[in-house]
């Protein structure tokens, strides 16, 4: 089972490859962006998408921070609850085992 996996993983990472070669030799001719004014250098057309991306997948990550972050407390909270309730219950159990003895 694991050698299937293993190979379905490199497959899926030759074919990604392979999209992203095309990709790039689709989108080799320079382009110049305008944006409120401001004329970019003529760059490829795949640099600019790949500079897009990136700036994206940035900016969401840093957008996740607090809510990581806020999520890492309420663990934190809620393992020191169910710490607490754990030993709650060994003390009743032990309290009910001396009550019958």
């Amino acid at each position: 089972m694991l050698r299937v996996t293993r190979f379905l993983l490199i497959l899926a990472l030759v074919v990604l490859a392979a999209v992203v070669v095309v990709f790039v030799l689709e989108n080799l001719q320079p382009v110049q962006l305008t944006f409120l004014g401001w004329q970019s250098p003529q760059w490829p057309l795949v640099l600019f998408i790949s500079l897009a991306f990136i700036a994206g997948g940035l900016i969401g990550l840093l957008l996740s921070v607090p809510f990581r972050a806020r999520a890492r407390v309420r663990i934190a909270g809620m393992h020191s609850e169910l710490t607490r309730f754990r030993k709650e219950n060994d003390a009743l159990r032990d309290k009910s085992l001396t009550d019958h003895a």
